[in-house]
């Protein structure tokens, strides 16, 4: 089986764009029908819009919540869709932020890789190493260590100058690198919404480490893709295992270009992202 880094950089070369669809379902902004089974219509939603996109996506995001909210429809939905983009060659991110004791998380770990069948996972830090060593132990997925989140409540914990004069989230790229080195699929969330963006960069070079990065913040929240992808190259970062995510902006682009339909509203909505 391929290794999450090498799915990433296979779909860089064939598409050459850096771009991950959030695909999270919010029932009262889909165009779906109301009266036929809601996991068909979620499914059908999300992959109608996949196909429109599909020649500049390079790796999806479903976000677990959203799904779940919706039950055992929603949880049908998931499983379909994530088959689904696996068998158009995308990498799959399951956007969970998980961390727990290490049965919970072995669990947590059972159901992303195992049952879902997902390539990647978004991971909290904050109880350590022995909170995540279960999902690291499936050594050929990835593994999205939040880092810096695009959030405004990322101030809140993650600026918090620590006793040494380093900021927790720099303490966080630290201990990533660190881990990074054993398990090479360990890469950061970064988010492209704060202005430490190119600084947090800069420090994992200095820690002579590349990380693969997932870039949330685009589109709706405000980053600009062309703006992160500009500061990767003047850095001379390896773009080919970046992933900058844009979610409601594609999604729900219809509710802006009213006059076209979902997927023509979505593949408009991403050549605009694209291009700012």
């Amino acid at each position: 089986m391929k290794g999450f880094l090498e799915k990433l950089r296979e779909e860089w070369v064939k598409k050459g764009s850096l771009f991950c669809f959030g695909m999270d379902p919010v029932v009262e902004r889909m165009k779906i029908n109301p009266s036929s089974e809601l996991s068909e219509e979620i499914y059908r939603y999300f992959s109608r819009i996949l196909h429109a996109i599909l020649e500049k996506v390079s790796a999806v995001k479903p976000n677990a919540g959203f799904y779940l909210q919706y039950g055992q429809a929603g949880l049908s939905a998931l499983l379909r869709l994530v088959r689904f983009s696996r068998s158009l060659g995308l990498p799959v991110i399951i956007d969970g932020k998980i961390g727990d004791i290490g049965n919970t998380s072995k669990a947590y770990a059972r159901f992303v890789f195992d049952l879902l069948e997902g390539d990647g996972i978004t991971l909290n830090p904050y109880m350590g190493y022995d909170a995540l060593a279960p999902f690291f132990s499936y050594g050929d997925k990835g593994f999205y260590i939040l880092t810096l989140t695009s959030n405004e409540g990322a101030r809140d914990f993650q600026y918090r100058a620590l006793s040494t004069g380093m900021t927790l989230y720099d303490c966080v790229i630290q201990e990533i690198c660190a881990w990074n080195r054993v398990h090479p699929s360990v890469g950061a969330v970064i988010g492209a919404t704060h202005r430490e963006f190119r600084e947090c960069i800069e420090k994992i070079k200095a820690e002579r480490c590349t990380l693969p990065l997932l870039v949330p913040g685009v589109g709706a929240q405000g980053g600009s893709y062309r703006q992160i992808e500009r500061e990767l190259e003047d850095i001379g970062y390896d773009r080919e295992i970046v992933r900058i995510n844009a979610s409601s902006s594609i999604s729900y682009a219809h509710e802006i270009y009213t006059g076209l339909s979902v997927e023509e509203a979505s593949f408009r909505a991403m050549e605009d992202l694209l291009e700012t």
